[in-house]
C-alpha cells in the first residue's frame, strides 16, 4: 500500500443529516456539481434516523456530494480510491479486519448467525461509531459492516479514478449489516453499477493533502 499521498479520512460514514445538509443547500438543483455525472431525485434512506449512514445512495450521488462538500470546506473532498480505503482499514500490517487478523463477535454491524460466527444479527443500519471496539488502527469507524461504501476508482481498471458518465462498475469496500463477517473483511471487493441504490450501501470522504514543495 506504499506510495499513497498524505490523506484525512472521515472518521464515519456520510450520515443522513450531513446528507440532507446537500439537499437542503440546493444540492439537487445545482448543476455544478453534476457535470459529467447522471443525476436522479433523491431517495431516502431506508432508515432515516439523523446519525445512521446514509444509504439509498448511487455512486453519481456520492461524488456530487464530494464536490459540494470542496466548496464548502475550501479543501478538496472525494470519495476515497481503493488503496486509500485499504490503507485505512488494514493499518500498516494488512489485518484481514480493522481490528486484527480474526473476527470478533459483536465488533462490526454484521450477519453472525447465518454461518455461526455469532449471536448477532440487527437486520438494519446502526448509529455510526457504535462499535468503537471495531475501530482501525487510525481510529476510524464502520470499516467492517454497517455499510458498504462507495470507492471512486472503477472495478476493472482499478488505476482509473475519475468520475464520468460511463456506466462502468465501480467498487463496493467493507461489507454491511445484511451479510456475515466474510464480506467485511477489508480485502473483500464488491462492484455495481454507478446509477444503482440499495438499502445497505453508503460512503465515506477523505481529503487529499497537496505534496510539500510543489
Amino acid at each position: 500500500m506504499g506510495g499513497l499521498e498524505t490523506f484525512y479520512i472521515s472518521r464515519y460514514p456520510i450520515t443522513n443529516i450531513q446528507y440532507q445538509t446537500f439537499i437542503d443547500d440546493g444540492g439537487y438543483k445545482n448543476e455544478r456539481w453534476w457535470q459529467d455525472l447522471k443525476k436522479r431525485e433523491a431517495e431516502e434512506s431506508q432508515w432515516r434516523h439523523s446519525n445512521r449512514p446514509k444509504t439509498n445512495v448511487a455512486w453519481y450521488e456520492a461524488v456530487a456530494f464530494c464536490r459540494w462538500l470542496s466548496v464548502q470546506l475550501g479543501d478538496e473532498i472525494q470519495l476515497l480510491t481503493e488503496q486509500q480505503w485499504e490503507k485505512a482499514a488494514r493499518g500498516s500490517d494488512g489485518r484481514h479486519y480493522p481490528w486484527g487478523e480474526v473476527y470478533q463477535t459483536g465488533y462490526a454491524n454484521v450477519d453472525e448467525k447465518e454461518n455461526k460466527d455469532g449471536p448477532w444479527y440487527l437486520k438494519e443500519t446502526t448509529a455510526v461509531g457504535l462499535y468503537p471496539h471495531g475501530n482501525s488502527p487510525r481510529g476510524i469507524a464502520d470499516m467492517a459492516g454497517n455499510v458498504w461504501e462507495w470507492c471512486l476508482n472503477k472495478h476493472d481498471t482499478p488505476e482509473v479514478a475519475t468520475a464520468d458518465t460511463s456506466r462502468d462498475f465501480r467498487v463496493l469496500r467493507g461489507g454491511s449489516w445484511l451479510l456475515g463477517p466474510e464480506h467485511a473483511r477489508a480485502s473483500c471487493r464488491r462492484r455495481n453499477y454507478p446509477d444503482a441504490r440499495y438499502y445497505h450501501w453508503g460512503f465515506r470522504v477523505c481529503c487529499v493533502l497537496p505534496s510539500s514543495g510543489h
